[in-house]
């Protein structure tokens, strides 16, 4: 697939340019002018914890994600060329690190005001909880980025020559990239709300087989996304957000193996031996008190044994 330039010369790409320009110069005005009343001990009362600084934040967030889509599309010549290989990395990892820090002030700002510490909620409701969220985040970055690769070089209305189209490969990677993003965002929305919800029969067993799925799905997915044949072949969003999804699997999948060895060791225990009864029901019983608040999944798994009793507590 050769460069393609018809498209970036265009005057809708033009516009986008001058479009990401301006908002990097309002980002840059609007967080100097709130570290200014910050460090006023008379004006910080102006800003700091009120809705000002709110919408100050959710603007932030705003002309963030617009910039980091601008920047990292192919047809607008500016941290990507057309192949999508990142050609200006000042500007495509410092627009990122612009939107998570953005996200951080959000994150900060809700545990200030209303107390809500989003982060220590989410492993407080359940230890594999926050990874389920990353995954969701992450395959909508990867089904985005694989959406927008595929509009572009091959689409009919791409504004592209010939020459500069993807093959039939290229664009059925694209499409395979799609599937596996909208696959980990439904997912993580689906594992997420059961988990909030409340406790649900054969959760963890259904998490083993989920997260398993979505390990070895992404990795068939980063082997042809990421090869050089694949969309995901240059450093761009794609490539690593294949790459973060196939993370964030193996590590669901690291967490449900050590909950299972977990639980089978309570049951061993809650069951003993002919030979170590005396002793047996203590170190049992220290074992499920240790590892139950650890790990509130594994009580699902356990609930359905007919050997162990647990608590049927709330997650949330």
């Amino acid at each position: 697939m050769k460069a393609a330039h018809t498209d970036r010369l265009s005057p809708a790409a033009q516009t986008n340019q001058k479009y990401a320009v301006s908002c990097g110069a309002i980002l840059f005005l609007l967080s100097l002018l709130v570290v200014f009343l910050h460090t006023r001990p008379l004006l910080s009362s102006i800003i700091l914890g009120t809705k000002i600084e709110g919408g100050a934040i959710l603007v932030l967030l705003a002309l963030g994600s617009a910039l980091v889509a601008i920047v990292s599309d192919t047809r607008h010549g500016l941290a990507t060329d057309a192949s999508g290989i990142i050609s200006n990395g000042n500007l495509y990892y410092f627009s990122w690190a612009g939107l998570a820090t953005g996200v951080a002030l959000a994150l900060s700002y809700v545990r200030s005001v209303w107390g809500l510490d989003v982060a220590a909620e989410l492993q407080r409701c359940a230890q594999r909880l926050q990874y389920w969220v990353w995954l969701g985040v992450v395959g909508l970055i990867q089904m985005g980025s694989s959406a927008r690769l595929f509009d572009n070089h091959c689409g009919r209305s791409s504004g592209l020559g010939e020459e500069e189209m993807g093959t039939v490969k290229f664009c059925r990677r694209c499409q395979l990239g799609v599937a596996l993003g909208v696959s980990s965002v439904v997912a993580s929305m689906a594992v997420a709300g059961v988990t909030i919800s409340g406790r649900v029969p054969f959760l963890f067993a259904a998490e083993m087989i989920v997260s398993g799925a979505m390990a070895a799905s992404q990795a068939v997915g980063v082997a042809l996304l990421t090869s050089q044949e694949g969309p995901g072949a240059p450093l761009n969003n794609l490539f690593y957000s294949s790459w973060g999804s196939l993370g964030v699997g193996l590590v669901l999948v690291t967490y449900c193996i050590e909950d299972w060895s977990a639980a089978k060791g309570i049951m061993k225990s809650g069951n003993g031996g002919s030979d170590d009864v005396v002793g047996g029901e203590a170190e049992g019983s220290e074992l499920r008190e240790r590892t139950l608040p650890e790990n509130p999944s594994v009580a699902d798994w356990t609930a359905s044994q007919p050997s162990f009793e647990t608590s049927s507590t709330q997650l949330c």
